[in-house]
């Protein structure tokens, strides 16, 4: 079923089909962490920079593969309101694990020298993912762009769910896909040879190399 090697090569099939941009001076911004990989290429091929959508994900302190939402470096909450509400998470509980996230957030981004800018307006956005599974994701990087007034929000995945494709199209101005499926059950790991959990150290320094090649340039 794979239909990629690995991130970087479904980068660079994708910013085939996202040079249309190019001319609209684009600014690529990665999903942390594994649309950092893919969004790599992405910018490359477009001579676009590239910053990360600053959000960090919220999780379930005795499940931390789960996520129930997430937080902007400005402090906004982006939550999964029914899983918030399945597990029972308390308001102060929120709170707690939200202020620990933003200051890592924080943390990060000065380690990588990002400044982040306070307005986006008149920018072309392209958020890019290695994949889209029910959207929620993706969303919450796109409400996290539009109040700072980019003038147009694309999404960019090599693969999703129709679903997740759909529901982003009444949330940003276009979706941009390689492969949409409709097969019950969707994982995006499927479809590519090489899938690993990404360590955040490994992402830091991506992201490092690619802000100190910006500045030079």
């Amino acid at each position: 079923m794979a239909k990629f090697r690995n991130r970087e090569e479904a980068g660079h099939q994708l910013s085939g089909s996202l040079v249309k941009f190019q001319n609209d001076q684009p600014l690529v911004m990665p999903v942390l962490n594994g649309g950092v990989l893919t969004a790599l290429p992405v910018a490359q091929a477009l001579k676009a920079p590239l910053l990360p959508v600053p959000m960090r994900s919220l999780r379930i302190p005795w499940d931390q593969e789960t996520i129930f939402g997430y937080v902007t470096h400005q402090g906004t909450l982006h939550l999964n309101q029914a899983l918030v509400g399945q597990v029972r998470l308390t308001l102060p509980e929120i709170h707690q694990i939200a202020r620990k996230q933003r200051l890592a957030l924080q943390m990060d981004l000065n380690h990588w020298g990002v400044v982040l800018p306070n307005t986006l307006d008149g920018k072309t956005v392209l958020l890019v993912d290695d994949g889209m599974h029910s959207g929620w994701t993706m969303f919450s990087a796109a409400e996290t762009v539009k109040p700072l007034g980019a003038t147009q929000v694309v999404v960019a995945v090599p693969v999703t769910h129709f679903r997740a494709k759909r529901f982003l199209g009444r949330h940003c101005n276009e979706v941009v896909a390689l492969l949409t499926e409709d097969i019950a059950l969707y994982e995006i790991r499927n479809y590519y040879d090489d899938f690993p959990e990404l360590e955040s150290d490994h992402v830091r320094e991506l992201l490092k190399a690619a802000f100190a090649l910006q500045t030079a340039a």
